[in-house]
């Protein structure tokens, strides 16, 4: 039972980042929380294993409070197309795309017989 429950809401300490990240995130400034709220609202959505993006959540803080620090655009950090900087983030990170790959091609082999 412990570990359907967790597979379905994470440890605590899966939480406990879940909650620092959203503390963090609050302070950001305007332009910056709006760009992290859609590219983990985006990484959320098209991730299979929501731990594995709740894992990033907190080095893309990291690079945004640096980038504060540095008094850079938002823009600057992650380039005009914010998606494509959360796929390459989810890039290692299990995604409904790539488990859907991964089923058909192991299915189509399957059938080849190889």
């Amino acid at each position: 039972m412990k570990k359907i429950r967790e597979y379905i809401i994470g440890t605590k300490e899966q939480k406990e980042s879940w909650r620092e990240s959203k503390r963090r995130a609050k302070r950001l400034p305007h332009d910056y929380r709006v760009v992290y709220d859609t590219a983990s609202k985006y990484m959320l959505n098209f991730s299979s294993n929501d731990n594995s993006v709740v894992a990033l959540l907190p080095e893309i803080l990291d690079l945004f409070e640096a980038a504060i620090a540095d008094n850079k655009d938002v823009l600057d950090v992650v380039g005009h197309d914010v998606m494509a900087f959360c796929d390459a983030l989810l890039e290692d990170a299990e995604t409904w795309n790539g488990k859907m790959r991964k089923k058909m091609n192991d299915d189509l082999h399957k059938k080849l017989g190889r």
